[in-house]
């Protein structure tokens, strides 16, 4: 048996508790910050498929126009979602920074009641669920 009274095992235990949840929390923040760059690079390749399908525009017959049209629309649409995207990514990051850093100043101060987190605004930056084709604006 251990000479450790109870609450100090518990205490222990909570710390360590605390600092996996933070280092997984953590981790849970880069692996978006990657997406994000992934989603990036994605819009990267985007607008130079927006870019290449505008300048065959000028040599495309009319009978073609209607779809090539519909093909830069498809585009700004990918384009808006990135955005959205984006924005939700970088809310979640903060959130879990925030999340985690109370973790981690829990189980390195010892602290044990009322973990105190500087709440990052919860409201959701994008307020749309979807993203409809018919929701974009061209220039």
């Amino acid at each position: 048996m251990s000479d450790q009274e109870p609450d100090e095992v518990n205490g222990a235990v909570t710390a360590r508790l605390a600092a996996d949840m933070q280092d997984e929390l953590l981790a849970a923040g880069t692996e978006l910050e990657r997406l994000e760059r992934l989603l990036s690079d994605a819009v990267d390749q985007l607008l130079d498929r927006f870019g290449r399908a505008h300048a065959l525009s000028a040599d495309i017959s009319d009978p073609r126009q209607p779809a090539l049209a519909g093909e830069l629309r498809a585009a700004m649409t990918a384009l808006q979602f990135q955005d959205m995207a984006s924005q939700l990514i970088a809310h979640s990051r903060r959130r879990l920074v925030s999340v985690a850093d109370c973790l981690g100043n829990a189980a390195i101060g010892g602290e044990e009641e009322g973990c105190e987190v500087q709440w990052v605004n919860r409201a959701c930056p994008v307020a749309q669920r979807a993203v409809d084709a018919g929701s974009v604006e061209l220039f």
